[in-house]
């Protein structure tokens, strides 16, 4: 499947990972062992900031929306969030913190290598876990739709829009 990056909406890692400057309070969430490395060499260069690293399991789950929601409750001006692991939990991350009101200059997600997505079932609106590529196909396991992954990642979902192969040709 050909897809024109200019109107796609997955997220391009390289041009997100900035983070504003000015920053004086960094609290880094790293999620699972294969984030360990990057996030160690991450906190080491915030070098005259206060520094809070948080390791969390791989997948994003209640325990770390419940620390991202006290950290943010907590914060204060010149506060930063970096985000560290599968792509999956860095965008869950990433829109936990959106909701809790963070701006995108606060946040710095930085996804390691990883096969799995989240993928939104278009036609039962539920969201599940897969190894699968951006164009490949997927069974949504709560309605049994095979899917196809589209290039649409909706921030708010935290998810790939996946929808049936089909979609097209039914009526």
């Amino acid at each position: 499947m050909s897809v024109c990056m200019g109107t796609t909406s997955v997220p391009r890692w390289d041009e997100e990972r900035r983070i504003a400057g000015e920053g004086r309070y960094v609290t880094v969430l790293s999620f699972g062992d294969a984030a360990l490395d990057q996030a160690r060499s991450l906190v080491s260069s915030f070098e005259g900031r206060r520094v809070d690293w948080i390791r969390l399991p791989e997948e994003w789950g209640d325990t770390a929306a419940q620390i991202l929601e006290r950290q943010a409750s907590v914060a204060r001006v010149g506060w930063r969030l970096v985000l560290v692991g599968p792509e999956a939990a860095v965008l869950a991350g990433r829109s936990a913190a959106v909701a809790a009101g963070l701006l995108d200059d606060e946040i710095l997600p930085l996804p390691v290598e990883s096969a799995t997505r989240t993928v939104y079932c278009a036609h039962c609106h539920s969201t599940h876990l897969a190894a699968v590529a951006i164009g490949q196909g997927t069974t949504c396991p709560a309605c049994a739709s095979e899917l196809v992954v589209h290039h649409h990642v909706s921030r708010l979902h935290a998810a790939y829009l996946g929808f049936a192969v089909d979609a097209e040709e039914r009526r």
